[in-house]
């Protein structure tokens, strides 16, 4: 942990989480509750609520 302070917020705000792979952005709930928890704070889609669906 001690390498991590070393890092500047803006250096924070670009490291990926790994190879996260995301899905063609969701347009419907159905589609949307598919994605794993990790897909669905890090993809896009193209639902307008900020929490979409109840899944």
């Amino acid at each position: 942990m001690k390498n991590l302070r070393k890092l500047s917020k803006k250096q924070l705000r670009t490291v990926d989480g790994g190879a996260l792979a995301c899905p063609p952005p969701a347009t419907t709930c159905v589609e949307w509750c598919t994605w794993t928890p990790q897909q669905r704070l890090m993809c896009r889609n193209m639902i307008m609520d900020p929490d979409p669906c109840a899944c």
